[in-house]
């Protein structure tokens, strides 16, 4: 998306939706296959035989450099850079001036001076950048010259954990569609990244106990939100509401994270609420008169690793019984009884329950659930022993489940 190498949008459809079309054609083309599906985190496989093409393909476009790099097609777009095997500046990357992607790995805390000279360089001489990826760099602050990348539209610091803060220029940075800033040293998040108006992807990590209110207009084109490791944050920001183009909500490791706001009610397009670790939450939201109506789009809603869950939020959850395909409850030790109204989601395909071991049973009337297609129970003692296959007391009441996965495994 960065780089524009998608077709624009139809109506009715978003950058992501022509990104994942794209990745379903290599899919059903067997061009590459899938690995994994984790919580978000997709893998796959390039064959050798693609690989080997892919590789011909791009080879004047892409290139690895190092400090033996001595030239460099005129033609090259983007840069792979290993700052631990640079000794100094490679001077063929003066001459460069199209670069149009630059991803530097392997920095460490002993080559900071040779790190912070290349970044200086690529701000100065890359001015059509379109990419820049510093995973893991020891920088403490970024050049405020990062401000003249009018065209910067993707940026991942991720685990810069010696950032502390952004320059004032930031909000220079107008095209800018992904952000990442999760894992790194940022105290708070600057004002200059509200008004980022094109943002589609951010991540946040932050030591603070609130965020600043999101104001009206802000982040309008904004898809997809991840709040990992903010150990301190208290509550989600007042303002969730004007997120209206939120299609995925991530809360990853947010040890005082109490609860949700009902704000989020207002988030019609949400589709996928992921909640991991987050181990003072309550979600508890019921049903007011006021909602009786509501419409909602979930379509997966995950939890994993909430000691203290007791309850579910209904408001979410029945506000979209029509759209809900996917329930994972993972590593919810504490929840001892599902609700009742867990039947009113007729729309759901799969439920998931692993690790809950004093669950002592499925809602009844689970047969009303008539579009369910796939039941997976793992690690759950009083689950495993009333609802097998072979000698389990309420078998009967899902036998009629297409597929059912029980195992003793977690």
């Amino acid at each position: 998306m960065a780089n524009g190498l998608l077709e624009h949008p139809k109506q009715n459809q978003e950058w992501e939706d022509v990104g994942k079309r794209y990745l379903n054609e290599l899919l059903s083309r067997c061009l590459i296959q899938m690995e994994q599906d984790f919580w978000l985190i997709f893998t796959f496989r390039m064959h050798d035989l693609v690989h080997d093409l892919a590789l011909d393909a791009s080879q004047k476009e892409c290139k690895t450099v190092n400090s033996e790099t001595e030239t460099v097609d005129e033609n090259v777009r983007h840069l792979l850079l290993c700052d631990e095997k640079l000794v100094g500046i490679p001077r063929v990357l003066e001459e460069m001036k199209n670069v149009r992607t630059v991803i530097i790995q392997d920095a460490s805390k002993e080559s900071k001076t040779t790190h912070e000279s290349l970044i200086n360089l690529c701000l100065s001489n890359f001015k059509y950048l379109r990419a820049l990826e510093l995973r893991k760099s020891p920088l403490t602050a970024l050049p405020n010259s990062i401000g003249t990348l009018k065209r910067l539209r993707h940026l991942d610091l991720g685990r810069c954990r010696s950032l502390r803060e952004l320059p004032r220029s930031f909000d220079k940075l107008r095209s800018l569609q992904s952000l990442n800033l999760g894992d790194t040293g940022l105290k708070h998040l600057p004002d200059s990244v509200q008004r980022l108006i094109e943002l589609r992807h951010l991540e946040i990590t932050i030591k603070a106990t609130h965020l600043k209110e999101i104001r009206a207009g802000c982040w309008t084109s904004l898809q997809y939100l991840e709040l990992r490791c903010c150990m301190e944050l208290e509550c989600l920001p007042e303002g969730m509401q004007y997120l209206k183009s939120l299609r995925t909500l991530v809360l990853k490791h947010c040890d005082s994270l109490l609860s949700l706001p009902r704000s989020l009610k207002f988030l019609t397009k949400l589709e996928h609420l992921y909640i991991r670790f987050c181990s003072s939450m309550n979600l508890k939201m019921e049903l007011e008169e006021e909602d009786k109506d509501l419409q909602l789009s979930l379509k997966t809603f995950s939890l994993l690793g909430l000691d203290d869950l007791a309850d579910l939020p209904r408001l979410l959850l029945q506000g979209s019984s029509s759209t809900l395909k996917q329930l994972r409850i993972m590593v919810c030790r504490n929840l001892s009884v599902l609700p009742a109204w867990l039947l009113n989601l007729t729309s759901l395909h799969k439920l998931e329950i692993a690790a809950c071991a004093k669950l002592s049973g499925l809602p009844e009337g689970i047969n009303r659930l008539t579009n369910l297609r796939e039941l997976r129970i793992h690690g759950c003692p009083e689950l495993n022993k009333r609802y097998r296959e072979n000698g389990g007391a309420d078998w009967h009441k899902i036998a009629h489940i297409p597929k059912v996965v029980i195992t003793d495994e977690e």
